[in-house]
């Protein structure tokens, strides 16, 4: 058993274990997600950042147009000049900003160079904008034959008139401070080897926190430019390790990438991989020292716990095992006070009892053999009961079927057959028909047609699928009870009788009908009240009368011979409802039935 309690230790101590670890992976994915999630977070922030700069410098630019000052007939070039000027100071237009004609011939600039005005169709850029009219905002480009590295800004330039007449640009010095200060502001604020960068569509870094880093190359494979193209921001690997002072190609670097919607550039916020993973590295390590401390303590203290739980176990089986033998005069031996010996105490209380047990389990197999024997007799009963049911069913069928017989021929079939003679007689002797004649055969007809409703009425009433359940039940006492000289009041001020379904409202008339009929027939009453209603989501019957009455055990008791057959269809007609029906009657006062049955609608 010890190596049992060992096993399911260590079994536990691997569940747990994995556990652990699946929730430690999950927290370690968790964390190195956020972590990606702060990086790309951070360099959306400083895109927004840079596109606000240039957005507010593309409004400098639009601004000229809207001065009302641009006018390329008047030879006047002061207004345009001082457009410039305005449009120059305080932005990042550092090598100057320039007006343009629609030949892409330099016409203007601010500041002056003369060696700036010349046409400048040959540059893509500047003959993007003219040629389509729309802003633009260009890569790194190097100009010829000075080498020097620029970008472009342009928008289109719009005269007096509001017609393009040109375009309007300005050019920044990549190398300036105007846009790496921004960065070096964001850097500030984060830990660990970093760096952030603007790169334009051929990887080559606009500006960085790292003014050394200013025109390089990103050699990326040309990933970051389509992931420009394609708008996409995402987190990407890089071996150059630029997060270092001094690269060594051994450092790997994470870069959250998000493109400019304003410009064809990207922001690169690079950080080392083993500085941005430090606290999923660190809560790897955690892990791992904790598992190993766990489970040397778990395995130490499975070790004493099963050496101190063997020695009474065994005790214990011995004596379990003798009492299985049916020995029950050897008691349970003290195993000591901790929880084995409160089990050693339990058992050996339950061998106590377990003697004292023996008798009264053969007492009560005796009684439930009684029980049984008595069950058995109620089921029998109730069969036979069944069985009387069925046969007074089929007994009834018959009867009513004979009587529907014998009415058709005694009365209707009779006085049909008087008719046919009559019209015969009126067919061979026209001369003696007479309106006495006639209106004899008509009364003889009418007696037929009332014969003939007297049948339906007993089959099925229709007057409780013309009138409804009041009126039935109204015409049923009148039938029953009123036309024999009985008194009857019926009660029905809180009754709904629109709360019952077609199936209730036959069973509740054909009780009361059968009520009715036993009370005219065995009761000798004189008085008879009926009252019927709703009740808290049921429907209540109540007949009284004030008749002989009888014994309702016996009644009951003596169903096998035929007697009391009424009163149990009327039970059984009640508890297909899943109602309940009640008779309570003394010799000599008068009877009373209650019956109540759920009523399946709400008022």
């Amino acid at each position: 058993m010890q190596k049992r309690i060992l096993a399911a230790v260590i079994f536990s101590i691997t569940i747990i274990l994995a556990t652990l670890g699946l929730i430690s992976y999950l927290r370690v994915q968790d964390s190195i997600e956020r972590s990606y999630g702060d990086r790309l977070g951070m360099s959306s922030m400083v895109g927004k950042y840079i596109e606000h700069i240039l957005e507010e410098n593309l409004t400098r630019l639009y601004d000229i147009s809207l001065s009302d000052r641009v006018d390329f007939t008047d030879n006047d070039w002061m207004p345009e000049r001082a457009a410039l000027k305005a449009a120059y100071e305080y932005s990042i237009f550092t090598d100057g900003v320039f007006m343009l004609d629609q030949q892409a011939s330099v016409r203007l600039t601010y500041p002056y160079r003369e060696s700036a005005m010349v046409n400048l169709l040959g540059n893509p850029h500047v003959s993007q904008a003219v040629r389509y009219r729309k802003p633009v905002i260009s890569n790194v480009f190097t100009e010829h034959p000075s080498g020097r590295k620029v970008i472009y800004v342009l928008v289109p330039l719009r005269n007096r008139s509001g017609d393009v007449v040109g375009a309007v640009g300005g050019v920044i010095n990549p190398t300036n401070s105007m846009l790496s200060r921004a960065l070096q502001t964001v850097q500030a604020e984060v830990r660990g080897n970093h760096y952030i960068e603007i790169i334009d569509a051929n990887e080559v870094v606009v500006t960085s926190d790292k003014p050394a880093r200013i025109l390089e190359h990103h050699d990326h494979g040309g990933i970051l430019s389509k992931m420009i193209k394609a708008r996409a921001s995402g987190v990407k690997f890089c071996s150059h390790g630029y997060s270092q002072a001094k690269p060594d190609g051994l450092t790997k670097d994470i870069l959250a990438f998000v493109p400019l919607t304003v410009a064809p550039w990207g922001v690169i916020f690079g950080q080392s991989e083993q500085n941005l993973l430090m606290p999923a590295d660190q809560l790897k390590t955690d892990f791992v020292l904790l598992a190993v401390l766990f489970t040397g303590t778990a395995l130490v203290f499975a070790a004493g716990v099963s050496r101190t739980i063997v020695v009474p176990l065994r005790t214990l089986t011995a004596a379990a095992n003798g009492i299985a033998k049916g020995d029950l005069t050897r008691p349970v031996g003290d195993v000591g006070t901790d929880e084995v010996g409160a089990l050693a105490r339990s058992f050996e209380v339950m061998r106590e009892r377990l003697a004292r047990s023996l008798d009264s389990i053969h007492q009560y197999s005796t009684e439930l053999e009684s029980r049984v024997y008595e069950r058995t007799m109620q089921l029998e009963d109730k069969r036979r009961q069944n069985e009387l049911l069925l046969k007074k069913l089929i007994s009834s069928q018959e009867d009513e079927r004979k009587r529907v017989a014998r009415e058709l021929h005694d009365e209707a079939l009779q006085t049909l057959s008087a008719i046919l003679m009559s019209i015969e007689m009126c067919r061979l002797h026209p001369e003696l028909i007479t309106p006495e004649k006639v209106s004899k055969i008509k009364e003889t007809v009418v007696l037929v047609i009332n014969d003939m409703n007297n049948v339906i009425q007993n089959l099925r009433p229709t007057v409780l699928d013309d009138l409804g359940f009041e009126a039935a039940v109204a015409w049923i006492l009148d039938r029953n009870l009123r036309d024999k000289g009985i008194h009857c009041e019926l009660d029905t001020r809180s009754f709904v009788a629109e709360l019952l379904a077609p199936q209730m409202e036959i069973a509740l008339f054909r009780i009361i009908q059968e009520a009715s009929s036993n009370i005219a027939r065995h009761a000798g009453a004189k008085n008879t009240y009926v009252h019927i209603r709703n009740d808290q989501g049921r429907i209540n019957i109540y007949i009284d009368d004030d008749g002989d009455g009888f014994d309702t055990r016996s009644a009951l008791e003596t169903t096998f011979t035929g007697r009391g057959l009424g009163i149990m269809g009327m039970k059984e007609r009640a508890s297909l409802m899943n109602g309940r029906l009640t008779v309570c009657s003394t010799p000599g006062a008068g009877t009373m039935i209650f019956c109540t049955i759920p009523c399946p609608r709400e008022a």
